[in-house]
């Protein structure tokens, strides 16, 4: 007997790109800028082939954001999804895993549906968040007086408190080092500080780095415990959701001193030397527990170190000088 209610066989996708992916200017953005454009071909293939797409309409606009990945927002008549694609082919991202956690220490994030390789690089497929970040939302100004930055403190705190191990990067689930030594030691962070003493960015005049590593050494040696840090937590990366939704982290594993003095740091290379936007982040993740000035003022002085290469090669000079301005008013930490 025939059977009259066998599905027909379902379509590929019509694929429409709305633009073009955004490409830096920048000379140090060389090679993001050609993984960027190689890619796009591997989107439209893992598209076409994705069961959710098949015999569907789906637009494609490439997000401005992203200055390690490529972002897609994916359309359909069902709504939008988010496609994420690392430009790096090391390992995976760790963003799932990230995720994962800090959903379950209370912190809002975008809702991840799937993760996977697309040509060597790994991909997250997640929900869309309709909503702005928060520095497209407010003025500087304004997320002072409403105290937002006290709130980002509190929602870092929560992020750092589920207990990891290791330092560095996330390579198959688990940290690229077991020693923060071996960390600092990395080619890729003596590189950066191998820059920014050439060119001499920084000097004794911010602070010793000496004197910084250590007190960051003393200190995670007898701490003994990682953190899921995101290592880009700030106003750009958070969405004005209610309650805010964290987004687009750069997994790392390390000591909560070190990703709080990179907030510390970028808040105040973000906010032009905003020293009260910095205030209420530090008042927001310590909730009036004493902590160690020396080891935050040591993290934020390492952490310039490792910011300076890339902001001094794109031009950034006024941001530099932003933080190196707080650094010398502020050594005095560093030496007591």
């Amino acid at each position: 007997m025939k059977n009259n209610n066998i599905e027909a066989p379902k379509t590929s996708p019509k694929i429409s790109f709305h633009n073009e992916p955004r490409l830096s200017e920048h000379e140090a953005d060389k090679n993001k800028n050609e993984k960027r454009v190689n890619l796009i071909p591997f989107v439209k293939d893992f598209i076409s082939n994705h069961e959710r797409f098949k015999g569907k309409e789906v637009n494609i606009t490439f997000a401005l954001k992203g200055n390690s990945s490529l972002v897609c927002i994916v359309e359909t008549p069902e709504g939008k999804l988010v496609l994420k694609i690392r430009l790096g082919v090391t390992g995976t991202s760790g963003d799932v895993k990230f995720f994962k956690v800090w959903e379950e220490a209370g912190v809002k994030v975008p809702h991840i549906l799937e993760d996977g390789k697309i040509n060597g690089h790994q991909y997250t497929l997640m929900e869309y968040v309709d909503a702005k970040p928060l520095n497209e939302v407010y003025k500087k100004g304004e997320m002072v007086e409403k105290e937002i930055y006290v709130e980002l403190g509190k929602i870092l705190r929560a992020m750092h408190m589920p207990k990891a191990e290791g330092f560095g990067r996330c390579v198959d689930g688990k940290a690229e080092f077991s020693r923060f030594e071996d960390w600092l030691n990395s080619p890729g962070i003596q590189k950066k500080i191998k820059y920014v003493e050439e060119h001499k960015l920084l000097g004794e005049e911010h602070g010793s780095l000496e004197l910084a590593i250590k007190i960051l050494t003393e200190h995670v040696n007898k701490e003994k415990r990682s953190s899921y840090c995101h290592e880009d937590f700030g106003t750009a990366n958070i969405f004005a959701t209610n309650p805010l939704t964290v987004f687009d982290p750069n997994p790392r594993f390390n000591n909560r001193y070190i990703d709080l003095g990179r907030s510390v740091m970028r808040t105040i290379y973000n906010d032009s030397g905003l020293t009260r936007a910095k205030d209420q982040l530090i008042r927001g993740y310590f909730n009036g527990e004493p902590y160690d000035e020396r080891v935050l003022q040591a993290s934020i002085l390492l952490n310039a170190y490792m910011k300076f290469d890339y902001a001094h090669k794109i031009g950034r000079l006024k941001q530099i000088d932003c933080i190196r301005k707080y650094l010398t008013e502020t050594k005095y930490l560093l030496e007591k």
